[in-house]
């Protein structure tokens, strides 16, 4: 189920309603972000919305709310809502004039050279029925600040979605969630050239316990490709992080591998069972 924050708008989660489980619950005053809900294997999940002008506007307050929810989820996203643009957008009527959103008419004028671009934001809502309304624009922050805010945000696990409107917000949530809820073996993207990869020195050049580690990472790999466990190198290296060996794996109990970071419950009876025990 995925749990709405109870400020945000009642027609998001009624537009949920309609396609997966969802309800409200006060989850910013738990310092938890707007919409939560655990994926098929029990990770918790959880994404901030945030409108486009209000982000750009104040950025540092939304940084504040990232370090409150931070550590409420395993994984911590965030949705941003209308259009960024580093210049100004305008429309083109039928009569082939020019006009700016909510601004004056134009008639030409010369375009922004290469030093001025970025200089100023310019953010603009989108109705769902595909109206974008009256922009604004912000000089207190400039397009390379958020295009590094966003970068080093990805780099602490923290990932930018961006949507048009409150009814596209509404159905992205619904398939990421419904995607989440399949055991690892459904999903079929990028399993066409996809392969397993283990990065490390080669075995020549290891030491004993190095080769221990890579014996047993290439093991879990191998493993997991033959029975659809969908674990991959940095999983397989949780794993070889907790356990010394396939044999140590074999005789460990349920709760023990699923308290390994990115495997739940399901995902540690289903490893045990392909290591020969019935779970």
């Amino acid at each position: 189920m995925i749990l709405v924050d109870i400020s945000e708008p009642a027609k998001i989660l009624e537009l949920l309603q309609q396609g997966v489980p969802a309800t409200t619950a006060p989850l910013n005053q738990n310092k938890i972000a707007d919409y939560f809900f655990p994926n098929y294997d029990g990770k918790k999940i959880q994404f901030g919305r945030v409108q486009a002008g209000e982000l750009v506007g104040d950025i540092d307050s939304m940084e504040d709310e990232f370090r409150r929810y931070y550590d409420s989820a395993d994984e911590t996203n965030q949705i941003i809502e209308g259009l960024i643009s580093p210049t100004r957008l305008y429309m083109k009527e039928a009569s082939a004039d020019i006009h700016s959103i909510g601004e004056e008419r134009m008639s030409g004028g010369s375009q922004p050279s290469s030093r001025d671009l970025g200089a100023k934001i310019f953010t603009y809502p989108v109705h769902p029925s595909g109206f974008i309304e009256h922009g604004h624009s912000f000089t207190t922050s400039r397009m390379s600040e958020l295009y590094a805010w966003i970068y080093r945000l990805s780099q602490l696990g923290i990932y930018t979605y961006y949507t048009l409107n409150w009814e596209e917000t509404a159905r992205f949530l619904m398939t990421v969630y419904r995607n989440e809820q399949k055991p690892p073996e459904q999903h079929t993207t990028f399993k066409r050239i996809y392969r397993p990869k283990i990065h490390i020195k080669t075995e020549k050049d290891m030491t004993p316990t190095e080769l221990e580690e890579y014996k047993f990472i290439k093991s879990l790999l191998f493993i997991s490709s033959a029975y659809n466990l969908g674990i991959g190198e940095v999983k397989a290296r949780a794993i070889a992080g907790s356990f010394y060996n396939i044999m140590d794996l074999s005789i460990a109990s349920v709760s023990e591998l699923a308290s390994v970071e990115g495997i739940g419950d399901k995902t540690a009876r289903r490893i045990l069972s392909a290591l020969g025990r019935n779970i």
